[in-house]
């Protein structure tokens, strides 16, 4: 399931990052990738400091905080962000993400996650493809917005052929693993929303959400 998320960072949270971004320090993208995507990865990464941290859980604590994250991802974990950035002639050809990420105890990556972070306008190229079973996908979002997409899928980011393309990238582990049963259960929590915005006391909205939590109760790890 792909899921766009609007307006995920709110404009003082996009004002703190693009600080940190015009004074952060950028290095090779290639130290996180391991394996066969370091072979076709080309970008940077901003490094981390007591800025990068803030700015990382700013992140973090807006995704868990949104509505359309809680119902379509289901969050039991976020893995700490990747603030990325491409430059013209920049890209990262076609790969999967790594199953595990995060030192100590891993995450299992579900959801892979990206906030795009610069007007579309300001820059050329570096759109999002991801690999889906009718085709592919192709995302490139308005500043601020985001796109969920399951991270067993093949992905790149195509060249970018002018400007600068920022985004802070992530992972999801859900609390419900498997993909066909999140999207039942986000399927189930609309509707449930909008029975009862349209008639709270109706007997349909009760038993909507009755299968939803009861579904979440069989379902969900813990």
């Amino acid at each position: 399931m792909f899921l766009q998320i609007p307006d995920i960072l709110n404009d003082d949270e996009l004002s703190a990052i693009d600080r940190a971004i015009e004074t952060g320090t950028f290095s090779d993208g290639r130290a996180s990738a391991t394996g066969p995507a370091g072979l076709v990865k080309s970008n940077l990464q901003m490094e981390y400091g007591a800025d990068g941290e803030t700015l990382a859980k700013s992140v973090v604590q807006a995704l868990a905080r949104h509505d359309l994250v809680r119902s379509g991802c289901l969050p039991a974990r976020i893995v700490r962000p990747i603030f990325s950035r491409y430059e013209a002639g920049m890209s990262y050809g076609w790969h999967i993400d790594n199953p595990l990420m995060g030192d100590g105890r891993p995450v299992r990556t579900d959801i892979a996650l990206t906030v795009f972070l610069t007007d579309p306008a300001e820059y050329d190229g570096g759109t999002l493809v991801v690999s889906a079973a009718g085709g592919q996908a192709r995302f490139r979002l308005p500043r601020g917005h985001a796109i969920a997409y399951p991270a067993t899928t093949l992905h790149c980011v195509e060249p970018v052929t002018r400007g600068v393309r920022h985004a802070a990238v992530t992972w999801i582990q859900s609390m419900v693993a498997d993909s066909a049963r999140r999207e039942v259960l986000h399927d189930l929590d609309r509707a449930s929303r909008i029975v009862r915005e349209k008639t709270p006391n109706a007997d349909e909205a009760r038993l909507l959400m009755k299968s939803h939590v009861n579904l979440m109760r069989m379902w969900a790890e813990t």
